[in-house]
């Protein structure tokens, strides 16, 4: 008795990923009271680095904190509406037994082979992150946390499949539009030059990732107290998304199937070729459900109640989409931002190159706590880095990368950055730091040793 009494007291966990959101947003509030204010000219967004000057104290009201998380939502419209919306489509397809069917299907086909579907998904996803597609893929959380739950897995291994995979394709920046792309304008280099080397990152990233998350997966597998989820987590766990089995997966599935293929496969050539956003992304989802529907005869009104169920599966990780936004309409409020990113460029005049680049890493690795965007940060950065890099002989494709490396990592690390998808794949944050620390240390690293490499060849055009 004395002994559970103890562990009890020795265990921790984490706070409901709302209350986290709230202290993040108390500590930003304090610190517009402690941190002066400042500001930044800017010319067609572009931030002129000498025209910094302190301005009048905007501290947020005890009104203006809660008026916050209402603005955090309407900034947050675009990216709700598309997780609403998608998967109220994704729960009307489900009705017709296409996934659950499709899902026992590729369970046969990997044949105790567990390990295969997990480097297919991370490489699937790896992908998608290269190209940035990351916001239209949190509907499809459930159904990736669902699969290797099935496949007898912890969600651990269905959370980390897709947190690690999209950190690695996103921060390697190979054809980011959202961190390469706006930084090298910014700065006057050839959209997505460099590549090659970005490439090489690709790889190392790749394999780092991997070869943590399939060792894990073996451990589990051989001895279930490995699982940061506990010994009993097969017992103890409940997949979003129930898979019936029994269905055969021919004929009209199979049908829906390739056509839901289709939809997701055009909205990443629709982002890529004509600069589609989340409201053509979306749309392109209703025309597969209502095929569905009319291929399998569902009751309209059946249909509409699904989809209404769909939606609100989801309301809960939405809710977190606006209440991390609100952490940054307050930095905004405050008029901080321009002030931490100038104290920046104070520390970074007269230090070495692999010094200034490495106080570059770790602030921007450090400031993506606050501020997540990676085009917004780019934005109030790049001009400041970019003569910086200049007086120090470092040159513009090394000043990108470093900022692109330490902007990306922990956009799935970070609670601020990271609680959505965790509330999406119903992780706890406690659980996952706990898993994910060493993982992210050793990518962190690795991507510094590719910015010092990349300065001592001179890694170009400049």
């Amino acid at each position: 008795m004395m002994g559970n009494t103890l562990k009890q007291k020795k265990s921790f966990s984490m706070p409901h990923v709302y209350a986290v959101i709230l202290i993040l947003m108390l500590l930003v509030t304090v610190m517009t009271y402690l941190i002066p204010a400042g500001s930044y000219t800017r010319v067609d967004g572009a931030v002129d680095p000498g025209s910094f000057a302190y301005v009048e104290q905007t501290p947020v009201s005890f009104l203006g904190f809660f008026t916050s998380l209402h603005q955090g939502f309407v900034e947050s419209s675009n990216v709700i509406g598309c997780v609403l919306l998608i998967s109220g489509c994704i729960q009307v397809i489900q009705m017709t037994g296409a996934f659950s069917a499709g899902i026992q299907a590729l369970i046969k086909k990997a044949n105790g082979k567990g390990l295969v579907m997990v480097v297919l998904f991370f490489t699937l996803f790896v992908g998608l992150g290269v190209i940035g597609y990351l916001d239209a893929l949190y509907p499809f959380y459930p159904i990736i946390i669902s699969l290797f739950i099935t496949l007898g897995y912890d969600k651990m291994v269905g959370t980390a499949v897709i947190l690690l995979s999209t950190a690695v394709g996103f921060t390697c920046g190979m054809v980011n539009p959202y961190t390469t792309g706006v930084s090298q304008t910014l700065v006057g280099l050839p959209m997505y030059s460099g590549i090659g080397l970005r490439a090489v990152g690709l790889v190392v990233f790749y394999f780092i990732a991997l070869f943590f998350l399939v060792r894990y997966c073996v451990k589990i597998k051989k001895d279930s107290r490995h699982s940061v989820m506990g010994a009993n987590y097969l017992q103890e766990q409940t997949a979003p998304m129930q898979f019936e089995e029994g269905l055969e997966f021919g004929g009209k599935r199979v049908v829906l199937i390739l056509l839901f293929l289709a939809t997701i496969v055009l909205s990443v050539a629709g982002s890529l070729r004509w600069g589609w956003g989340l409201p053509e992304i979306t749309a392109i989802y209703f025309p597969v459900t209502i095929i569905g529907v009319i291929l399998f005869r569902i009751n309209v009104s059946a249909a509409c109640t699904e989809f209404g169920k769909g939606m609100a599966g989801v309301i809960a990780p939405t809710m977190v989409i606006g209440l991390s936004r609100a952490v940054s309409v307050l930095l905004s409020r405050g008029n901080i931002t321009d002030t931490i990113i100038n104290g920046m460029s104070g520390l970074l005049e007269g230090k070495s190159p692999v010094i200034t680049l490495l106080i570059v890493y770790v602030f921007v690795t450090c400031f993506n706590f606050f501020v997540a965007s990676g085009s917004g940060k780019a934005v109030v950065m790049m001009p400041i880095l970019s003569p910086l890099g200049q007086v120090l002989g470092i040159n513009q494709q090394v000043m990108v990368l470093a900022y692109q490396y330490g902007d990306g990592f922990t956009n799935t690390f970070w609670p601020t950055a990271s609680l959505l998808q965790l509330s999406l794949c119903g992780m706890d944050y406690g659980r996952w730091f706990k898993f994910a620390w060493k993982i992210y240390a050793c990518l962190i690293a690795a991507g510094f040793i590719l910015i010092v490499i990349a300065n001592q060849i001179g890694y170009g055009p400049f």
